[in-house]
């Protein structure tokens, strides 16, 4: 079934974040009075209510319930460890990103939770969508009562990071499904496409004062840096308002995250990892109160900042210091080479000059700035406005440095910058069709035999088949990098295929390079994406007749793939499995 057949009285998103996480969502007739109407989750810290949490699970011993998400989660688990009765649980942090880092990814991968131990991640990944999607459905129960919520109305709407693989997408799409959504009823948005809608219905301006508008023929890149990945997208607004991709989507893990790494290696080289690894296990509480001061803390770092930033140091983490033989927290700050800009007073806190704050975001700035700077310094796309959406967006260090950097550029961050990609991906639920084209990451094509040309085919892929010579791991190109797609375009259209055996299926494989020349399947370039399967052939007819029509296409950043046997003139069981 096709996402417009199905009812969508109501859109709900899910931002599955790697370091933050929560919902959205919007009714029909509130979208068709004002898009941005969109309603969000309230999250609870304990001290501060914030519209994200924290992506943390714990999961009970059987290894299929969650017990708890969020802060919540980590609340909980502070408690069990101070207990000693933590062993048995499954405690998950910042695990989003083993989807972008595993080019092996499979339905039957596993992650390691925080003591070691293994779960399938598709396991986990479904079992907090299923959290949030109760969480959301729960939540409108409480507060809608005028009878216009129903929980089989719901569309929903996973957000991915642009740069993920197909094996990711599909393992997002089949986590949702684990999760008790209905296939018919979820779509995958890219995280920088439904921030740049977001922002097309809001007001944008440059330091708080000119407006910039949007307007046809503007081209402008989406920065969109979260707490793992920076995706990275450039677009132009087309004569009847949909975008069109320009550049296909590039970034990396240059996110938040490696931001309070570089405060964790601080630490370290005052503390020594042993000591803060075992305060880590003995005080998860002190311990995660600790990186929550930081994260309250690294937003306000500003690049012109003169102020020193004051830590306090949990009694337990220098109780086990100075443990250690001869060890006291002074000496420890005074021969960690840090004392010119570190110094310990009042004898528990550290008080950090704002260089070194500052420091704490040089890797991560070092890696976001000199991929734009590309963009900007060779003018190849006409861009002049920059949006920069996501969490980290809201650090003016990151912002300053883009900037100074490309100065030519109208750099705009909206208002709820963290909350752009949540919304637009409510937006992008109601309306799928403002993206018009997108320009393809990789290369694609299928693995095929065919007759073999002398001059033109290598000896190498030479088989001889009932006495036919043949040219075998053929690469078939049904689409190229770089190639603009737009958005229901047919690559393949209704090309016959045939069974490799006498049976009543079959499977195509499918490939993907980065080479636009690539020849064969078995080229070093060339990756395994998975199988294109087609079921249920009519058996009743010669094998020589027995074939199915396949076509190919892309919706919604997606390869969708049918299939009709013309014997009977029956669609057929069809997909393509990237998670082999």
């Amino acid at each position: 079934m096709t996402t417009s057949k199905v009812l969508k009285l109501m859109v709900a998103a899910i931002d599955f974040g790697t370091t933050f996480s929560s919902w959205a969502f919007s009714f029909k007739h509130e979208y068709e009075k004002d898009p941005t109407k969109v309603q969000t989750k309230n999250w609870n810290s304990g001290k501060s209510i914030s519209h994200k949490a924290p992506t943390t699970a714990l999961i009970s011993s059987d290894g299929k319930t969650m017990e708890a998400f969020g802060y919540e989660a980590e609340d909980r688990y502070a408690e069990l460890l101070s207990d000693g009765t933590h062993q048995k649980w499954y405690y998950f942090q910042r695990f989003k990103m083993s989807l972008f880092e595993n080019k092996t990814l499979n339905r039957q991968t596993e992650i390691e939770d925080i003591n070691g131990k293994t779960l399938k991640a598709l396991t986990v990944f479904s079992l907090v969508i299923d959290y949030l999607k109760r969480n959301l459905v729960d939540e409108c129960k409480m507060k809608i009562t005028t009878g216009e919520f129903e929980e089989g109305n719901i569309y929903w709407v996973l957000t991915v990071p642009a740069i993920w693989d197909d094996k990711a997408k599909q393992f997002m799409r089949e986590a949702a499904i684990q999760a008790g959504i209905g296939k018919e009823h979820v779509m995958i948005a890219l995280e920088p496409e439904a921030a740049s809608l977001f922002c097309r219905h809001i007001p944008l301006r440059v330091m708080s004062s000119e407006v910039v508008p949007l307007n046809a023929g503007t081209r402008y890149i989406v920065i969109d840096a979260g707490g793992g990945t920076v995706d990275i997208t450039i677009h132009e607004i087309m004569e009847d308002d949909k975008i069109k991709e320009l550049h296909k989507a590039t970034g990396g893990a240059w996110g938040g995250q490696e931001v309070e790494e570089a405060f964790k290696r601080f630490l370290i080289k005052i503390f020594g990892n042993h000591v803060l690894q075992k305060f880590k296990r003995d005080a998860m509480e002190d311990y995660i109160d600790l990186f929550r001061d930081f994260e309250v803390k690294k937003r306000k770092i500003k690049p012109d900042g003169k102020e020193k930033v004051v830590f306090i140091i949990p009694a337990k983490l220098k109780e086990i210091l100075e443990s250690e033989p001869g060890e006291t927290f002074d000496k420890c700050v005074s021969q960690s080479g840090l004392a010119s800009d570190v110094e310990v007073i009042k004898g528990s806190k550290l008080r950090i000059n704002s260089s070194v704050m500052k420091g704490f975001f040089a890797k991560s700035i070092k890696s976001v700035v000199g991929h734009v700077k590309a963009f900007h310094d060779s003018n190849a796309y006409g861009i002049t406005v920059a949006l920069m959406v996501g969490g980290f967006s809201e650090s003016s260090m990151l912002v300053n440095a883009v900037r100074d950097a490309c100065s030519s550029w109208k750099v705009v961050v909206p208002d709820e910058a963290g909350l752009a990609v949540l919304k637009g991906a409510v937006i992008f639920g109601h309306n799928t069709t403002p993206i018009a084209y997108r320009v393809s990451r990789h290369t694609y094509g299928y693995r095929t035999t065919q007759a073999f040309i002398e001059g033109v085919h290598s000896d190498e892929h030479k088989v001889l088949c009932d006495g036919e010579t043949l040219c075998r791991n053929i690469f078939n190109l049904f689409l190229e990098e770089g190639g603009l797609v737009y958005d229901g375009q047919v690559f393949v259209d209704r090309k016959p295929f045939w069974p490799n055996i006498d049976g009543d299926n079959f499977g195509i494989e499918i490939y993907a390079s980065n080479d636009k020349n690539v020849r064969y399947t078995t080229e070093n370039s060339c990756t395994y994406l998975g199988l294109l399967t087609v079921d249920n052939l009519d058996v009743d007819v010669p094998i020589e007749d027995r074939f199915a029509y396949v076509t190919i296409k892309v919706t919604n950043s997606e390869v969708q793939v049918e299939a009709a046997d013309p014997n009977t003139g029956r669609f057929m069981n069809t997909s393509i499995d990237f998670l082999q």
